[in-house]
């Protein structure tokens, strides 16, 4: 018995061993095929929003990019007239409220048209409400295919010199959608669908700001808008900044470009990392597009961005 013990033991130490040898070795090749930007060992750090999962590989990024200076929008009048002639139409400009923001109204279509400009970043939105934002209906509109809404989109932006050469289509998706109930059944009906459209700079993609173009029923556009701003085409400078893995300690710390992702989370999985340029909000002012990196993130919610600041603290005395 005392035998089969001391055999029993020994066996379990070099399989044991074995099974470190392997470990190790996992460990040396996931090293040596992803160049020191492995995937962290500890599978779960604790940060504001939950425990974060790590299931990303760290990206390749340069030291440094450039920034870019926004050009401050002409006068808003001239601006609204001018938009307002390509959209065709005619009637009353009025300051909003706010003072940040001008809408043009034309009544004298069947359908109510109007024009939102935003004075401090130079975005607009032509739109048709009661066609964006359609009654209930009992029947599925004729809407187009992806592909048609894509092309209809393009030629219409075209048309209207409205689609900059550094510009791309990015999706098509739903829009409106509306409801039939009739128990036991439950129909739901799309009524639109949005074509998004996306800025790159010199290969980086902009986040947070697009072109977005509304179809209604039989390929009509019933609203096209942008968020963009016009930039100086020459950097003004080129800013250092942080590592990918500085941006993750980042993340999970609540150091954030823009809260997008609630708190309160149990588990937050990160998925993908890539850098991008930032854009602020339609309302807000903005004199630098500068880095940022760009977590997505999974939730039992959903799929999430979050946006970190790529630029390192050092430089921020630049950018005043």
């Amino acid at each position: 018995m005392k035998k089969i013990n001391i055999i029993t033991g020994f066996a379990v130490l070099i399989l044991g061993i074995a099974i470190v040898g392997v470990v190790l070795d996992h460990h040396q090749q996931t090293t040596e095929r992803v160049n020191g930007s492995c995937i962290p060992f500890l599978p779960k750090i604790a940060g504001s929003s939950g425990s974060y999962v790590f299931a990303a590989t760290f990206p390749v990024v340069n030291d440094s990019y450039p920034i870019y200076q926004t050009v401050t929008p002409g006068t808003a009048s001239e601006e609204v007239r001018r938009l307002g002639d390509l959209f065709g139409l005619s009637g009353e400009m009025k300051s909003m409220p706010s003072g940040n923001e001008v809408r043009f109204v034309d009544s004298s279509k069947d359908s109510v048209a109007e024009l939102q400009y935003y004075t401090n970043s130079g975005a607009y939105r032509y739109e048709i409400p009661e066609k964006v934002y359609p009654y209930s209906t009992d029947r599925q509109p004729i809407l187009p295919s992806d592909e048609e809404a894509r092309v209809i989109a393009t030629k219409y932006l075209l048309e209207r010199d409205l689609l900059p050469d550094d510009v791309y289509f990015s999706d098509v998706s739903i829009g409106a959608q509306s409801g039939s109930k009739t128990l036991p059944t439950y129909t739901l009906y799309n009524l639109t669908k949005n074509v998004g459209f996306v800025q790159d700079l010199q290969g980086v993609r902009v986040y947070n700001a697009g072109i977005t173009v509304t179809i209604g029923e039989s390929g009509e556009v019933v609203s096209a808008g942008s968020s963009l701003r016009e930039l100086n085409p020459e950097p003004v400078r080129y800013v250092k900044i942080v590592a990918p893995e500085e941006a993750y300690q980042r993340l999970i710390s609540g150091d954030v470009v823009m809260r997008l992702l609630p708190d309160g989370y149990d588990e937050v999985v990160v998925s993908d990392i890539s850098l991008g340029y930032w854009m602020e909000i339609k309302t807000e002012s903005q004199k630098y597009v500068l880095p940022v990196y760009v977590f997505s993130c999974a939730t039992p919610s959903g799929a999430h961005r979050q946006y970190v600041s790529a630029v390192d603290s050092s430089e921020m005395q630049y950018l005043t």
